[in-house]
């Protein structure tokens, strides 16, 4: 649903208490943090709060907040508090600015997807398939294999340019160049969260033509 975000994994819930590891991006730039929030349905509103930031971040919190207008209309207001590591003038702006662009993009496909979602509440909006493979191999040897993306321009005949980097370890940013069966060349670029040894989970963000959304 929301743009910047890449993966996340529920690893605590408690009632209206959870904890959740979040990877996503800010101002182009893949980071991952864990924040706990309180879910209080009477009152519509989700409070957040980062226990583990990302750099520059030192502290960051928040609150959802879903106020009814009339029985199909409600406005959604995101605020957020937070600081940066020592204070810097620099790190400050570069927040600001992640905050404001995630927000923007957080709070329009917030609308988009609800307001899509009650518009054709019958229709399929999101297809989901899977594929199996039994390999003789050890899981390792499958799991790194399909990490070490690398590689894969001299391993598979359709992939052309691999361009990989990983400045976070376990957090990756792959763009390739691909040949389809008419020769012709698609770029695609994803971030990867890996989960040695057994799950990477993908978003892609330069997405192939006729696509809005490919996770995996």
């Amino acid at each position: 649903m929301f743009p910047p975000t890449i993966h996340v994994d529920r690893t605590e819930a408690d009632g209206d208490h959870e904890r959740i590891h979040i990877w996503a991006t800010a101002n182009g730039q893949a980071k991952e943090w864990t924040s706990r929030r309180t879910l209080d349905r009477e009152n519509l509103t989700i409070t957040f709060r980062q226990e583990i930031p990302a750099a520059p971040v030192k502290h960051m919190g928040g609150t959802w907040i879903i106020e009814p207008l009339a029985d199909d209309r409600s406005r959604v207001r995101l605020l957020h508090d937070y600081s940066a590591i020592g204070d810097d003038p620099h790190d400050l702006l570069w927040i600001e600015q992640a905050v404001d662009k995630n927000s923007t993009s957080e709070l329009a496909a917030l609308k988009v997807n609800v307001e899509a979602a009650h518009a054709a509440a019958t229709e399929e909006l999101t297809f989901s398939f899977a594929d199996t493979v039994h390999i003789d191999g050890a899981a390792k040897d499958v799991f790194d294999f399909i990490n070490e993306a690398q590689l894969w321009a001299e391993r598979l005949p359709h992939v052309a340019v691999v361009r990989l980097s990983e400045d976070t370890p376990g957090l990756q940013e792959l763009e390739m160049d691909t040949r389809a069966k008419d020769g012709s060349v698609h770029t695609t670029k994803s971030y990867r969260v890996v989960f040695p040894h057994h799950k990477i989970a993908y978003k892609q963000v330069t997405l192939p033509a006729l696509m809005t959304l490919h996770t995996g």
